[in-house]
């Protein structure tokens, strides 16, 4: 008689490696992996896949470890095994509830280099401390990672030291062979590039003439040829990091301290409250305090505009407005003669997709007599400028324009910033090429002189840009006489852009219906730029959408 041996399959495991942002914490792959192809000998168990995460930080759950959770979810493996409980993760909320779904559905999570049985209340207790020493860990790199980067900006110099697109970049350590440990230290400056920085200025120039982000990474990679920084080609997100980061313009971009919105935490992509802060730089500016003005009104201004009017199809793309619930107004086609005429009318967004819950009366007005309105509007705002020039010039004096006044003042801060610009390059080039020249207090005393100056004027500038936020009808006299006298010359698309420019909305209000029961009786009326905006939130500056009064919906401004 024979005793039969039942062989059993092993158990089914995933291995997980995660390679930290944290220099200090960055084990090599390989070593984990040598790791957990021991535990896998020394249990018994076979993996079924090894998941790797690399340079990933394990302060949150946005990785691949999820994969690995949702496979025991699944009961597709048995368990997750980890180099050590460190590599799971570093967030102590993350932990406990990453924890709470594999025990759920009665998965494991065990340690290669950390065995414990946690099943029990010693080893469950070790596994915390082992959770709670991790996070603390994490928490003291964090901070001394935000006291260098505010030692850093106060040194006037970004976060993060790396190489800048249109600067040239010296480090603050190089490597030397003549010096003790074959590092020499130096001042870390920003030069700016004799050929990247003249590119990084039509960048900004390009944009400013309506150029999209694609357009300018194809004409980067395709046209010039030009990589990144770190040798890559340039893409959409790429492009918009950079331009809106203001380096080029002398400043860094900070987040504001009193936000809690986690940025840098929990997220990486912006500000979830829109509180970045920009302040003076030491790196000299490519360019004017102008152009970085107009380049924020412009993308403040694309931001606010549907993407399918950004590319205007009609003449009043983007402007036209529902005036019974403060909708936005879209094209919609009409059938004639078996023919299809595109936009041959405007109908309230908000009626067309939700009905009268959306916008009881709705609205339906032809293209053609948007446009007229529009054309006609500025004939009327505009008549004593088209024809109603006196024949004779007036013999007295103009009062003078405050308008005039805040230009002068800015063109004389804006000068004088562009002193302090080239004195604090021309200071930290000569300590550069001649160290012994200054001695080092006296260096570091002018250079904080010199920077804190930079800061004082940029935000006087920043603080006359926002009194000149609203702009006077005067200055847009000659664009509406020059709309005016080509309209019929003007294709859509430059229509479009132009009245843009003027005109914050045309509001179409409906009141009266027509025997086919569409609301015929259009009441026109224009907002025009030169004045607040009627239909903005004074404290925020949103506009308020809906049928109800004008009222904020934002708790900030509820509170307030």
């Amino acid at each position: 008689m024979t005793t039969g041996i039942i062989m059993r399959e092993p158990e089914l495991w995933l291995g997980y490696i995660r390679v930290s942002t944290w220099r200090e914490e960055k084990i090599s792959p390989e070593i984990q992996l040598a790791a957990l192809k021991e535990w896998e000998r020394r249990t018994g168990r076979r993996f079924l896949d090894v998941i790797v995460d690399l340079d990933v930080t394990g302060r949150n759950y946005n990785r691949k470890i999820q994969q690995a959770i949702e496979a025991v979810e699944r009961r597709t493996v048995r368990g997750i095994a980890v180099w050590r409980f460190s590599r799971f993760g570093r967030n102590r909320t993350g932990n406990a509830v990453a924890l709470a779904r594999l025990e759920a559905v009665g998965g494991e999570l065990e340690s290669a280099t950390e065995p414990l049985d946690a099943k029990t209340a010693v080893g469950e207790l070790q596994r915390e401390m082992i959770f709670a020493f991790g996070n603390f860990e994490s928490n003291r790199a964090g901070e001394q990672w935000r006291e260098a980067h505010e030692h850093r900006r106060a040194m006037k110099l970004p976060a993060t030291g790396r190489p800048r697109f249109g600067y040239i970049w010296h480090p603050r350590r190089v490597p030397d062979a003549n010096e003790p440990g074959g590092w020499r230290l130096q001042e870390e400056r920003y030069e700016l590039h004799p050929e990247l920085a003249m590119v990084a200025e039509e960048m900004y120039q390009r944009k400013l003439a309506r150029d999209g982000f694609a357009t300018l990474a194809h004409w980067l990679n395709d046209d010039l040829h030009i990589p990144t920084t770190r040798g890559n080609t340039w893409g959409i997100n790429t492009v918009q990091r950079y331009l809106d980061s203001g380096f080029a313009a002398g400043l860094l971009r900070t987040h504001d301290p009193d936000c809690n919105c986690q940025f840098g935490r929990t997220h990486h992509s912006g500000c979830k409250n829109g509180r970045m802060l920009y302040t003076a730089g030491a790196q000299p500016a490519i360019i004017t305090p102008n152009e970085w003005e107009e380049y924020q009104a412009h993308r403040a201004k694309v931001k606010a505009t549907p993407p399918r009017a950004r590319a205007a199809t009609y003449a009043n793309t983007g402007l036209t407005a529902c005036g019974n619930c403060r909708g936005t107004a879209v094209a919609r086609s009409a059938m004639k003669d078996g023919a299809q005429i595109r936009g041959h009318t405007f109908v309230c967004s908000e009626h067309k997709n939700k009905g009268k819950s959306g916008c009881e009366k709705g609205l339906y007005v032809l293209r053609k007599d948007i446009e007229d309105e529009m054309r006609d509007w500025l004939k009327r705002e505009f008549a004593d400028d088209i024809d109603g020039a006196p024949s004779v010039p007036q013999q007295r004096t103009p009062p003078r324009d405050p308008a005039v006044k805040l230009a002068e003042e800015r063109a004389r801060t804006q000068a004088e910033l562009a002193k302090v610009d080239a004195a604090l390059e021309r200071l930290v080039t000569d300590h550069a090429m001649d160290p012994e020249k200054y001695p080092t207090d006296t260096f570091m005393r002018v250079r904080d002189q010199l920077t804190g100056k930079k800061g004082s004027l940029v935000a006087h500038l920043q603080s006359m840009a926002a009194v000149e936020a609203t702009p006077q009808r005067e200055e847009f006299r000659s664009l509406a006489v020059g709309v005016i006298k080509e309209w019929d010359t003007l294709v859509s698309i430059e229509k479009n852009a132009l009245l843009g420019q003027v005109m914050r909305r045309i509001v179409c209000t409906a009141s009266k219906r027509n025997d086919v029961g569409f609301l015929n009786d259009i009441a026109f009326d224009v907002h025009p730029v030169w004045e607040p905006d009627p239909w903005a939130c004074p404290k925020c500056g949103k506009v308020i959408r809906g049928t109800g009064p004008l009222v904020c919906r934002q708790k900030s401004c509820k509170q307030a």
